[in-house]
């Protein structure tokens, strides 16, 4: 099987291309509203880590990138609970005390996660937390969350590609694709008649 050809042809919603204009035009808007103090960036692991990359490239400074681990999906099912390790603290052990954080997420959907999170870092000490999100799902929202920068509003559709999983699967495809699981059933069929 080539590479081409190692995925389901699932549905792009969103091609690499887009991703790397959009995400160029996010950083703009970073840039004119933060100023000249630069910001703690602090990405949600694992699925924005590409997003993350890719602000860090377009924003001024070489600004480090520090994680923070949070957890509200079983397979393609909110668990309704945010899991944050260790007790949403950053991996490296930097302090938000006195910064400004900027949030960069790969989705926002029941607004669960960026309400926890944001609430933690305030506790901290940060000065203020804004959120960059790759994808917007408001539909989904249980929490009203403000989310002030959004690279794309999307329909209640389960996405994959480009940093987010299903249980660990499709993280390293470069577009942003609607997963289908009848798809994926095809696909693998025809590999195994193969």
């Amino acid at each position: 099987m080539s590479p081409a050809t190692s995925h389901p042809p699932f549905r792009v919603l969103f091609s690499h291309d887009q991703i790397l204009r959009r995400c160029a035009e996010l950083a703009r808007e970073l840039r004119r509203v933060l100023g000249d103090e630069p910001p703690c960036l602090v990405q949600v692991i694992e699925g924005a880590r590409p997003f993350a990359r890719l602000m860090q490239q377009q924003l001024a400074g070489a600004l480090p990138v520090h994680e923070v681990r949070a957890k509200s999906y079983e397979g393609t099912q909110s668990t309704g609970q945010v899991k944050v390790s260790p007790l949403g603290a950053l991996q490296d052990g930097a302090s938000v005390k006195d910064q400004h954080v900027v949030l960069l997420e790969d989705i926002v959907d029941t607004g669960r996660t960026i309400a926890a999170l944001r609430e933690h870092f305030l506790a901290a000490g940060a000065k203020s937390v804004r959120v960059a999100s790759l994808l917007s799902k408001p539909s989904r929202r249980v929490v009203e969350v403000e989310v002030e920068h959004v690279g794309f509003e999307i329909p209640d559709e389960f996405v994959i590609g480009f940093g987010m999983d299903l249980d660990g699967r499709y993280r390293e495809l470069r577009d942003v694709v609607v997963y289908e699981a009848s798809i994926e059933r095809e696909f693998a069929g025809a590999a195994e008649r193969d």
